[in-house]
């Protein structure tokens, strides 16, 4: 099953958007920056979700950590839907999203979706045609 972390820093907000995200089909686990940063010492996760409650400093330890344990994981940021909210060029996150319910579920799917979806052969060859040693 696919696994989804959230990390942001006001819990009722978490509880909301885990229960939001559920509607991927995938198990939401959710926890504040701590939380966050020792479950990934622990757990693999599919998808981080980060809140736009979080600080920007703690948004960097968890994209870091994130790519230091999990590198295959997707990142999403769910901004507060304001220009320039600390999204710079090399924040190392796969996707943004705001937060309207619908628009973040879809955008988690699509991320989701990437990473359950790898490439197994990238040359072409003719469909009946069997794989090459």
């Amino acid at each position: 099953m696919l696994r989804i972390l959230l990390a942001g820093s006001d819990c009722r907000l978490l509880q909301t958007r885990a229960a939001v995200l559920l509607k991927t089909g995938a198990a939401v686990v959710y926890r504040d920056t701590m939380g966050a940063l020792n479950i990934l010492d622990r757990e693999a996760f599919d998808l981080v979700v980060l809140c736009h409650s979080l600080p920007e400093p703690d948004v960097a330890m968890i994209v870091n950590k994130v790519h230091q344990k999990i590198p295959g994981a997707k990142i999403l940021m769910v901004t507060s839907g304001l220009d320039g909210y600390g999204m710079d060029a090399d924040s190392n996150v796969d996707a943004t999203s705001v937060p309207d319910p619908g628009r973040l579920v879809a955008r988690a799917k699509e991320l989701l979706q990437v990473t359950s979806h790898p490439r197994v052969n990238s040359r072409w060859r003719w469909p009946d045609a069997p794989l090459a040693d």
